[in-house]
């Protein structure tokens, strides 16, 4: 272990009664706040947003109804036993302790101290990350320890089934059982820190599958990242107040400016070139994209902390995306008060500029060129949860030296969640009309893409809030593509396609019936 690293965790109390793990770290406390899932989808309402009433009003009825039953029964055994139930379904361990012996569970409070049965390392088949649905009707990643159930007696399966029922499955019967973290409760990095080296201590590797590694590896540096920008903005002054110059030296000179290349709002693209040791003192440099974050001086806490979560969510969704035709995501830091995004260099043009240089696309080109937005939208919708980009656009859209299309920004990108996608961002002639509404889904994108195709067609800008019929502009256009915008392009989502494959399903029908099956490259 890296000796500062372990400096810094022992100084550290892992949980509330003050005791620290000791030196040999053969034990390992992760704080765990559940609490801090459920403020971070409140926060994405609205005050006034009638489903946080109804949620609201729900509970109260709820909870009504318990007291009534309760005292209906005159808090006789059955209504204790609900009681009891529903006040269990309330609490939540504050600690895991992972040990030499295994894993188990802690309730630290200030009116109790309770720990549950030690879940031996031996009883684990496998961790895994897994989707679990929440009570908004998102979904939360959550760390999945799957166990092995044979053997362990009825009086502890009942402590975890009624003590932590939201975070356990199958402990009343069965063979197989599961005990499932929310990654978003974990208390902090430090935390994050001390399960990965729990587990990478405890358990062998083959019982980790890799989705857990990468997202641990993840979260860590987010939230390190944030901690340590957030601390330089209050502590320090930046040294370069402009725009960086060609030549400019960034993170100790592992990144040289080239030039700039644009950006707006509070991002600012930067060419750049990476410096890596080649062997022998030779130096490589690899051509890269620098998305540079700046913040004024005199912003505020929230918002520097609104900033963060937007880079955040970038580069979360930018790391689990795998396609050839989204551009690669490289690295992330922090220099200088400014926050970057280290991207792949697309050697290339944009669809806008492609367009405003050599106008508009012959029809066979622009349907080569929507089979692979097809595939980009594949793998955003494919996701789980589902990615809704919301601003699939010419701009958005690079195409390189070899006719290979990339999807090069993620800003304002979300996962479909019922709190994520309310508000209305994107360039308004390539937002339908529920997108205006603040109800973007993955139709949303159908649309978006749908008008790119016009504009590829027309070299006009589609209307806003309108139907495309590229024939109007362009009489060669044959009916069938037309068809196909215009079915795109539809202003209720109940006329459109109802998804990606449906879309490409009719482009290869018209590929193959007009150019002779040859599928474009």
């Amino acid at each position: 272990m890296d000796a500062s690293l372990k400096a810094m965790l022992s100084s550290r109390y892992f949980f509330t009664k003050g005791v620290k793990a000791n030196d040999e770290y053969e034990q390992f406390w992760i704080r765990y706040k559940p609490g801090r899932v459920v403020r971070k989808h409140l926060s994405k309402y609205g005050r006034n947003d009638l489903r946080v009433k109804l949620c609201a009003v729900g509970l109260l009825l709820l909870l009504a109804l318990y007291v009534s039953v309760a005292l209906l029964l005159a808090l006789g055994s059955i209504g204790m036993a609900w009681m009891l139930f529903s006040l269990f379904n309330l609490l939540s361990p504050t600690h895991i302790l992972l040990s030499e012996t295994g894993l188990q569970l802690h309730w630290l409070r200030s009116f109790c101290n309770v720990a549950g049965p030690i879940v031996g390392w031996d009883r684990l088949s496998h961790l895994s990350i897994a989707p679990v649905k929440n009570t908004f009707g998102s979904v939360d990643a959550a760390l999945e320890f799957n166990v092995l159930a044979n053997g362990i007696p009825l009086k502890q399966r009942m402590l975890y089934a009624l003590f932590a029922p939201n975070m356990t499955s199958g402990w009343w019967r069965g063979e197989r059982c599961k005990i499932m973290l929310k990654l978003d409760g974990i208390a902090s990095s430090d935390d994050r820190k001390r399960l990965q080296m729990a587990l990478k201590k405890f358990l062998p590797s083959y019982r980790i599958d890799s989705s857990v590694t990468d997202e641990l590896n993840l979260a860590i540096r987010v939230e390190s990242y944030t901690d340590l920008w957030l601390d330089a903005l209050s502590s320090s002054k930046r040294i370069r107040q402009e725009m960086l110059e060609p030549g400019t030296h960034i993170l100790g000179g592992k990144y040289v400016v080239v030039r700039h290349i644009g950006g707006g709002g509070q991002a600012v693209v930067y060419e750049a070139t990476e410096r890596v040791s080649a062997g022998n003192g030779a130096i490589g440099e690899t051509p890269v994209i620098l998305k540079e974050f700046v913040l004024p001086a005199h912003a505020g806490v929230n918002v520097r902390k609104r900033v963060l979560s937007n880079i955040q969510r970038e580069a979360k969704i930018l790391k689990e995306l795998h396609c050839e035709n989204i551009v690669r995501f490289i690295d992330f830091f922090v220099d200088d008060q400014r926050a970057y995004l280290v991207l792949e260099r697309i050697d290339g043009l944009t669809l806008q500029d492609y367009v405003e240089n050599s106008g508009a696309f012959t029809e066979r080109d622009t349907v080569a060129m929507a089979l692979q937005m097809c595939e980009i939208l594949k793998n955003l919708h494919s996701s789980v949860p589902p990615v809704i980009h919301r601003d699939f656009t010419p701009d958005n859209l690079m195409i390189d030296k070899n006719k290979r299309l990339k999807l090069i920004d993620f800003n304002v990108a979300e996962h479909l969640e019922a709190s994520d996608t309310n508000s209305v961002v994107g360039k308004h002639a390539y937002i339908p009309p529920e997108q205006f509404r603040g109800k973007a889904s993955e139709h949303s994108d159908i649309y978006a893409m749908g008008a790119t195709m016009f504009f590829l067609l027309t070299a006009q800008e589609p209307e806003a809030i309108s139907v495309s019929v590229p024939r109007q502009f362009n009489c060669s256009i044959s009916n069938e593509l037309d068809a196909i915008v215009r079915k795109a392009t539809a202003q209720d989502v109940k006329d459109r396609f109802d998804s990606w494959s449906s879309v490409q399903k009719e482009l290869l029908q018209l590929w193959n019936g007009r150019y002779g099956g040859s599928h474009p490259d």
